[in-house]
């Protein structure tokens, strides 16, 4: 969830990796002949190496057939897709708190930094934005994907910006349903200039990512696989070479600081590699949810508060899967 009170992403090294841990629902491939313009630039402030032919990055664009997110291969993932989107159709958009708190577990476990933990906590958080107007039918965010798995669900939105110019990136939050109610949400709140963390639960890293991975259905285990495996080594180990195994040749690129396609990966994480060996597992790793040929990934991500105080916050990646390699990609990145 994102208010105005949040504020701007801190790139720092967190831009080596799109969100790398050193700090069928499907969404058909987004298209446009838009330009975000970060081709031939190379400021870390949307720069990505200064590479002749790199394209720009795609513009975030929204899927409207909100009935075909809300679609599921079972019966309980449509139950868990259609809690999220009516808390956010209530509670996020028309802040009519009564009617939220049966979706809410009395002990919600919040681990955005701006809120306090609990269901009264987060009611209170937006209510104080305004009085309750009436709950639309329709989701009226601009919805990139929903994505379901096990007791999670990841909903992703364009999230539109102005400064320093007009563009886009995509903005998550990930909730985990328990016994019908929304038990406990992620995502990456950041603080406002001045501002120190609430009393919220700092996201900590799941130590178990065998059972994250894990699914019965081979096609989503083995896209939580490529994605996992791709982690570790492009991005952990940064042994950007190996790319091609990975990423097809014309990866959709909707980042805003990534030039479009595998070339333009390549020449950004070049910038920064420093190859080391490949590791079992992903440091700070929070989980991972498939779902079609959809995966999102989360880790914990480090910023810095008012008074130069580390504190803990959710990254997303979101991949589109396609065989074998990894066609598409949106993060919450900003522009600096």
């Amino acid at each position: 969830m994102k208010k105005s009170c949040l504020g701007p992403l801190s790139l720092g090294l967190v831009a080596l990796a799109l969100g790398c841990s050193s700090n069928d629902g499907s969404q058909p491939p987004a298209t446009s002949n838009g330009d975000t313009s970060v081709a031939g630039t190379s400021n870390m402030g949307g720069g990505t190496g200064t590479t002749s032919g790199l394209q720009p990055p795609l513009p975030v664009v929204e899927n409207p057939d909100h009935e075909q997110l809300l679609s599921a291969a079972t019966p309980e993932l449509r139950r868990n897709k259609r809690l999220v989107y009516d808390f956010w159709r209530t509670l996020v958009e028309a802040r009519d708190t009564e009617a939220t708190r049966p979706l809410l577990a009395p002990n919600y476990i919040q681990h955005d930094p701006n809120i306090d933990t609990g269901s009264a906590a987060v009611l209170a958080f937006f209510a104080q934005f305004g009085d309750k107007v009436p709950v639309q039918e329709r989701v009226q965010a601009k919805l990139v994907a929903l994505v379901a798995e096990r007791d999670f669900v990841v909903i992703a939105w364009v999230d539109e910006h102005t400064d320093p110019r007009p563009y886009a990136t995509t903005f998550f939050d990930m909730f985990r349903i328990e016994n019908g109610v929304l038990a406990e949400h992620w995502d990456h709140g950041l603080l406002a200039t001045g501002e120190t963390p609430q009393a919220y639960v700092p996201p900590t890293a799941n130590l178990n990512q065998e059972a994250a991975l894990a699914s019965s259905d081979p096609r989503l285990s083995a896209n939580k696989r490529l994605v996992h495996e791709m982690w570790r080594t492009l991005l952990d180990a940064q042994l950007v070479d190996e790319a091609p195994r990975f990423i097809a040749p014309g990866y959709a690129q909707h980042s805003p600081i990534v030039n479009t396609g595998r070339d333009g990966l390549v020449a950004f994480l070049k910038q920064f590699a420093q190859p080391s060996e490949i590791q079992p597992t992903i440091p700070n790793f929070v989980q991972i949810v498939a779902e079609g040929d959809l995966v999102v990934i989360s880790t914990v991500s480090t910023e810095n508060d008012a008074n130069g105080t580390p504190y803990s916050t959710t990254w997303f990646d979101l991949f589109r899967v396609d065989g074998s390699l990894l066609v598409e990609h949106w993060d919450p990145a900003t522009i600096e």
